[in-house]
């Protein structure tokens, strides 16, 4: 068996928040490889259980995430 890996960006990212289909774009995933520190911090808040809108609205007020 191989290892499932997908690289994740904040395009990507982003469409999966607007369009609320987060799960579906991480999916069953084995490896993530985050291209920008925006799509990791997504990720964590998704985790944690955040929202898509919760996770916009913190998008929008955080000044320096990169």
């Amino acid at each position: 068996m191989g290892l499932n890996k997908r690289y994740i960006n904040y395009e990507n990212t982003l469409i999966a928040l607007q369009e609320n289909t987060l799960n579906e774009y991480y999916g069953k995933t084995g490896l993530f490889i985050f291209e920008d520190n925006i799509s990791e911090y997504v990720y964590e808040l998704h985790t944690k259980g955040e929202t898509p809108d919760e996770i916009l609205k913190k998008l929008g007020n955080e000044e320096n995430i990169n």
